[in-house]
């Protein structure tokens, strides 16, 4: 991704009052309904569901979190 690129160019155009919303945010989002809603569908109970999306959410955030930490120590030497 370009550093310096347009605020418009990372975002998603939604119809609702024409607001832009970042598109990371927006991927995360269907991403996460889409895990939801699946989970059940292929025969997960609904009690497990939430658990496992809330766990996933916490671990995906701190791989996140430790990756953007080792680049970042990376780039500034």
């Amino acid at each position: 991704m370009k550093r310096n690129s347009p605020p418009h160019v990372l975002c998603v155009q939604t119809g609702a009052g024409n607001q832009a919303l970042p598109a990371s945010a927006v991927v995360v989002v269907v991403v996460v309904l889409l895990i939801t809603v699946g989970l059940p569908v292929f025969g997960m109970t609904t009690e497990a569901v939430v658990p496992a999306v809330v766990v996933g959410g916490l671990m995906g955030k701190e791989l996140v979190r430790g990756l953007v930490t080792i680049f970042s120590l990376r780039q500034e030497r």
